[in-house]
């Protein structure tokens, strides 16, 4: 089996989960407290995975506590990525949010590595290039859509759905210093149960608070409809974080952010199903843009990659 051919398949799990996530999100936290969601899936998840993770090799756990520096970026990314997202589909369209908090992940990484950032990467070739381009416009474009009132959702006029689309943008950002700082840790010999059990610890903390706080209070949910809630988000929630970091583990951050960034066009086809958005052909025009841009930059991506393991 070719050296990246694990990596892409770990890409391809988290990314068509994290689709199906977007979509759940958009109507779930509509009616829940999203702190009260958070805190009830990564909660539990991360107790059991660290627990299995620290008694099967304990030294993980020193490794990351020594690495504290890194260990401290890593669960002030998770808590802002996580923070601002479950905000900003709350606000936009769903196949919208997710593509601004994507699709900005990998040139987020790109300016990272012109920073000096050893684990990011620049874009290498004309097909990356290219493509990171043409993704940076469609991103604009949505932006622009949203903002004019022509998607398919806004819970508000167009100062909600700029700061919809905000959210969306930093929550990537968050999410691009979490993989990075994540990167970081694995290379020093902490795996991916351990980085995903010790990267909420900050997350929890703040959920618990703005949850007691009635920060994003909601009208009464029965128990059962939370229980459904918290086992389907175990799936689309939980797993995907553990499945990013083992793509993370095999791929180049690059790779990861172009990967993610290809599954906009699931997300819309399933917000059509689910038929709590409208339709938007304006929504959809800019997704075109994104993917296409997308799609460059992940063939370039993989041809610089399986390149290098060629060579």
């Amino acid at each position: 089996m070719r050296a990246w051919l694990p990596g892409l398949a770990w890409c391809a799990t988290f990314v068509f989960l994290d689709a199906v996530q977007a979509v759940f999100l958009g109507g779930t936290l509509q009616r829940m407290d999203g702190f009260l969601m958070g805190l009830l899936v990564f909660g539990p998840s991360a107790l059991v995975v660290g627990l299995w993770s620290g008694r099967r090799d304990p030294a993980q756990i020193a490794i990351a506590l020594a690495n504290s520096r890194a260990l401290i970026v890593l669960n002030l990314a998770t808590a802002g990525g996580w923070v601002f997202y479950f905000a900003s589909v709350q606000l936009v369209e769903p196949a919208v949010a997710f593509t601004l908090f994507t699709g900005i992940i990998p040139l987020t990484a790109l300016v990272a590595g012109r920073f000096g950032v050893v684990e990011a990467e620049a874009a290498q070739g004309f097909l990356q290039r290219a493509g990171n381009a043409v993704l940076a416009a469609g991103l604009l474009l949505l932006v622009l859509i949203t903002v004019f009132g022509w998607s398919g959702f806004v819970r508000g006029g167009p100062l909600v759905a700029l700061a919809g689309a905000a959210l969306a943008t930093l929550a990537g950002i968050c999410i691009t210093v979490m993989i990075l700082s994540g990167q970081r840790l694995d290379r020093k010999g902490v795996g991916p149960g351990v980085l995903y059990a010790l990267r909420f610890p900050l997350y929890l903390l703040l959920a618990f608070g703005a949850w007691r706080l009635g920060l994003d209070a909601k009208a009464p949910v029965p128990p059962a409809a939370i229980a459904l809630a918290v086992a389907i988000g175990v799936v689309v929630l939980a797993f995907p974080v553990y499945a990013v970091q083992k793509a993370i583990s095999l791929s180049s951050s690059l790779t990861v952010g172009t990967a993610a960034a290809l599954i906009p066009f699931v997300v819309f086809l399933m917000q059509a199903i689910e038929g709590r958005v409208d339709h938007s052909n304006a929504t959809l025009a800019g997704l075109a843009v994104c993917f296409a841009g997308a799609v460059l930059a992940s063939i370039g991506s993989v041809r610089a990659a399986a390149g290098r393991g060629a060579s």
